[in-house]
């Protein structure tokens, strides 16, 4: 069975509520105070039963005091009914409402033109024609009009009909990752705790799925229960009236306006977009504060015009939005935007770039991207997105951002990918970044890992991974680390590097040694070897090195050679030559086997004919190999 949501319009007392009570059954004017007042001031909700169709139904109210609450209602809904009163006719809530839905993308509807029975034929035909007038260049330009009587019953069955043919015709909303439902009502169940009620306008939702409530602090929350049209369901889709009972929050931690999501979306303050000014409506100048709606949220914002100084009635522009409070919207969403008093409604958009760069004055390259980016295709809008920031992107964020499936963005990067954008496959997730900059750190690679072979041309290793972060910059994310690994296996591939001890060097790198130099090598290493068991000081060395007319940069590249070659140990900034660090080592292993209760210091001393200088970093090299642990003033085999 096919389910759809359709929402009411028209201005106040021209019958909505009634209508839907002679269609469903139901009274969805449930408060007090609206029964006291005899008009709808809340959002009211039922649901229509049909051979092939359920459909929920959100009735909205007509007095120009909750536009808001009109714009929270009408979010979401598949289809509408503009109920025009014939004794009244078109009324400013009418024209208000119409451009609302029409600003919404609402693609289908039905005119219902109530009360009939208080005209005569003549009036009736006056007022299907000022309806059709009315409604050239929207949506419902070719809509039907239905006459019918909400209070005798008069054409309420032609209308069942026409809500069951147009039903036919909406196609299923397309299948998306991301469930959003945004909250219009909040109630307590006794036995149950807190309902949450909204249209789901996207994605799908399972009773065992967890969620989360945005813009909040909360982590993932747990369902209970699911109903759709008061019934308990294991699952609701884009399309549905959906009541969400969750688990371990309070009523009061809800707030209108917040959504539903299984993704923990990014919580937005500034939005590009698509806007249009409705007609009669007041100029606008390049900067406004007005108030932005979307879906059920409402927040005080400052508009920029990036394209126009001013706009007028019925221009269209590209603008950018800084918002007040956080909410969190997709590409594609529609708003609408009233004036700070709230008592007109100046015109709707859809968003175009939820994470903009901020606009601080009119550029014209911006301002033409924004509007190539407004009609454009998926693949273009992938492009602006990877290109606008210098930044690497997992492709499963996009899916996120865009509400497009895994699928659909992998079919574009494996067909359509630009020259420009580069895919890094990468277990964790493939990942996007800009060409330009996947190049920067290239060569950055290249360059850090060439500077340490000319620092240390004698040295076999180059630079660790760790090491070569410094290319991306510190505590950059998960992303960037993953990006850097990417390339490095690139430059690998591609025989521009290689792995040498858990290193990266050129793969070009050679250590070659001239005579001369391999002399010199001979006589730093005759040097300690003659040291034996003393610990010559650094000024000791240098002197016998300059004596043997070896600079002191050629001396350190000697001593981080004769270190890799394992010919000479650095312990604690002492140098040792390995002989010795060997020689001690064999006896000290020798002596414990035979000794259970371990070594001093000064018996160590007794069995090497050492110093106690050279005993104490012998032990801190033998504990570091894992050979020896210290038991009090001891050391003992670690492994017996």
């Amino acid at each position: 069975m096919k389910h759809l949501i359709l929402g009411t319009a028209g201005h106040i007392d021209h019958g909505k509520t009634a209508l839907i009570k002679i269609l469903t059954g139901f009274d969805c004017d449930t408060h007090p105070e609206e029964k006291s007042r005899g008009i709808t001031i809340n959002l009211g909700f039922t649901h229509l039963l049909l051979d092939k169709f359920k459909i929920g139904i959100v009735d909205v109210p007509g007095h120009s005091d909750f536009i808001h609450t009109m714009v929270g209602g009408a979010s979401g809904i598949d289809f509408a009914l503009l109920v025009i009163a014939a004794n009244s006719g078109v009324m400013p809530q009418t024209i208000e409402h119409l451009e609302i839905m029409n600003a919404l993308n609402i693609k289908y509807g039905i005119i219902v033109l109530n009360k009939i029975d208080l005209v005569d034929d003549e009036t009736t035909k006056i007022a299907k024609q000022e309806i059709r007038e009315l409604v050239k260049g929207t949506f419902l330009e070719n809509a039907p009009i239905v006459p019918v009587s909400a209070s005798t019953g008069q054409g309420i069955e032609e209308l069942k009909k026409t809500i069951s043919l147009i039903s036919e015709n909406i196609p299923e909303r397309p299948k998306t990752p991301t469930f959003r439902m945004f909250i219009d009502r909040i109630f307590t169940v006794k036995g149950f705790g807190t309902v949450v009620n909204g249209s789901v306008i996207s994605g799908s939702l399972k009773k065992e799925a967890k969620v989360y409530l945005l813009p909040s602090n909360f982590d993932l929350l747990r369902i209970r229960r699911i109903e759709r049209d008061k019934e308990e369901v294991e699952a609701v889709i884009a399309g549905d009236r959906a009541s969400i009972n969750i688990v371990g929050i309070n009523k009061s931690d809800f707030k209108r306006g917040q959504i539903i999501s299984n993704q923990n979306l990014a919580q937005v303050k500034m939005l590009d977009a698509k806007f249009t000014l409705f007609k009669n409506t007041q100029k606008l100048m390049r900067w406004n504060t007005v108030l932005f709606y979307i879906g059920t949220f409402e927040t005080k914002a400052r508009l920029h015009i990036l394209d126009k100084d001013k706009a007028s009635a019925n221009d269209i522009c590209v603008i950018q939005l800084l918002l007040d409070k956080p909410c969190v919207a997709m590409r594609g969403d529609r708003f609408i935007i009233r004036n700070t008093s709230g008592e007109t409604t100046l015109g709707g958009g859809e968003i175009i770039d939820t994470t903009p760069l901020h606009h601080k004055r009119k550029h014209e390259k911006i301002i033409n991207n924004l509007i190539q980016l407004s009609n454009s295709q998926l693949a273009d809008i992938i492009s602006y997105e990877i290109k606008k920031r210098p930044e690497p992107l997992f492709v499963h964020e996009l899916t996120n951002k865009l509400n497009v499936s895994l699928s659909l963005i992998s079919s574009f990067i494996k067909e359509e990918l630009p020259d420009d954008i580069t895919c890094f496959l990468n277990d964790i997730g493939n990942i996007l970044i800009h060409k330009k900059e996947s190049d920067r750190i290239e060569n950055e690679i290249i360059k850090k890992i060439s500077k340490a072979h000319k620092t240390n041309p004698l040295e076999e290793k180059g630079k660790t991974f760790e090491e070569l972060k410094a290319v991306i910059g510190s505590n950059r994310g998960m992303v960037w680390e993953q990006l850097l690994r990417s390339i490095c296996q690139k430059l690998e591939l591609n025989k521009t590097i290689k792995q040498v001890h858990e290193t990266w060097t050129l793969s070009s790198h050679e250590i070659q040694i001239d005579q001369n130099f391999k002399d010199k090598i001979s006589k730093v290493e005759s040097m300690f070897k003659e040291f034996k068991m003393q610990t010559p000081l650094a000024s000791e060395i240098n002197t016998m090195a300059a004596q043997l007319k070896i600079a002191s940069e050629e001396l350190k590249q000697i001593l981080n050679y004769l270190r890799g070659q394992k010919k000479l140990y650095k312990i604690q900034e002492e140098y040792i030559h390995a002989s010795i660090v060997d020689a001690c080592r064999e006896a000290l292993v020798n002596a414990l086997r035979k000794n259970n209760n371990g070594l001093t210091v000064a018996e160590f001393r007794d069995l090497i004919g050492g110093n106690r200088k050279i005993c104490l970093l012998l032990f801190a090299q033998y504990d570091s190999e894992g050979l020896t642990i210290r038991n009090g003033d001891r050391r003992i085999l670690k492994y017996v």
